[in-house]
């Protein structure tokens, strides 16, 4: 099984696409963006480069895969076929990415909040001009080639009762060997996210970090707490777990990371990292570039 991470905040973006090889080859969560203002401030240039690099390379991947999932509606995690509207982007990005796809997406009614039900009934309206076998996910298995590809019932974005909505995580198993891409769970801060991957003991799991950059005002601490034991507890059951997202827009992270290295019995690294690269990250250094 071979994984290559496609665009990441540890890659200077906010994004988890990931490109899976088995007997299929899959595309995961093919979105990814920048912040319009964080500190106050709008995307340096490093930021819209990276974009551009990003986004190249999630549709030169879109052109090898069979498979693409989504795990919910966020621009960072799929390609809206209106992209051409908020950056200089070919304006068949989204064509690129979904032409001639079997599709596994977040169910568009069920468990979603109002938004991102808006753009689910848009990207499917869109979908129809394009040959796509579309199937939803949620709670779902299947069977293609010799690859098993499960998706979670919908868990929170973040903690229960968010009001970002129900992301759906993928596991995918192919000879002997399994991956799990938990979109979105926020550390896990949930208890119920942690047992979703615990129960699916997979040998790599790829996961969003807790947002600690809106600790205080949109995150209260026991809920970074949370997901830092809830992520100790799973890295003494899975041997290699990438972590990164929504942790990787505050350099703090390194030492949130740390803490959950010196008690993991396995890997704990960065997207990044896999492909033997530091991690770069320019949204948690954004006001540093603007000072200079």
């Amino acid at each position: 099984m071979k994984i290559v991470p496609l665009a990441f905040e540890s890659m200077g973006v906010r994004s988890m696409a990931t490109f899976v090889e088995t007997d299929q080859k899959i595309l995961i969560d093919p979105g990814t963006s920048i912040a319009p203002k964080r500190f106050g401030y709008p995307p340096w240039k490093n930021e819209f480069d990276a974009l551009y690099e990003t986004r190249a390379r999630i549709e030169e991947y879109a052109e090898k895969a069979d498979i693409v999932t989504i795990s919910h509606y966020h621009h960072d995690h799929y390609t809206p076929f209106e992209l051409g509207k908020f950056l200089d982007s070919s304006p068949n990005s989204a064509e690129k990415v979904y032409q001639g796809k079997q599709l596994f997406i977040k169910h568009p009614t069920s468990q979603i909040n109002k938004s991102q039900q808006k753009r689910a009934a848009d990207f499917l309206k869109n979908l129809k001009d394009l040959d796509c076998e579309v199937s939803y996910a949620d709670g779902n298995s299947f069977e293609v080639g010799d690859t098993s590809i499960k998706f979670s019932n919908p868990l929170p974005h973040g903690s229960e009762g968010s009001k970002l909505g129900f992301v759906v995580a993928v596991t995918m198993r192919w000879d002997g060997k399994s991956l799990m891409h938990a979109s979105d769970v926020q550390g896990p801060i949930y208890d119920a996210a942690k047992q979703a991957i615990l129960d699916e003991n997979p040998d790599t799991l790829i996961l969003s970090g807790p947002p600690i950059y809106l600790q205080g005002f949109a995150v209260e601490r026991k809920d970074i707490e949370s997901a830092r034991n809830n992520l100790i507890e799973i890295s003494g059951e899975i041997p290699r777990i990438i972590v990164d997202h929504h942790l990787l827009r505050d350099l703090r992270c390194f030492n949130f990371i740390k803490s959950v290295k010196e008690k993991s019995c396995g890997e704990v690294l960065t997207a990044s990292e896999v492909i033997d690269n530091e991690p770069n990250l320019l949204e948690a250094r954004r006001k540093e570039f603007y000072r200079v």
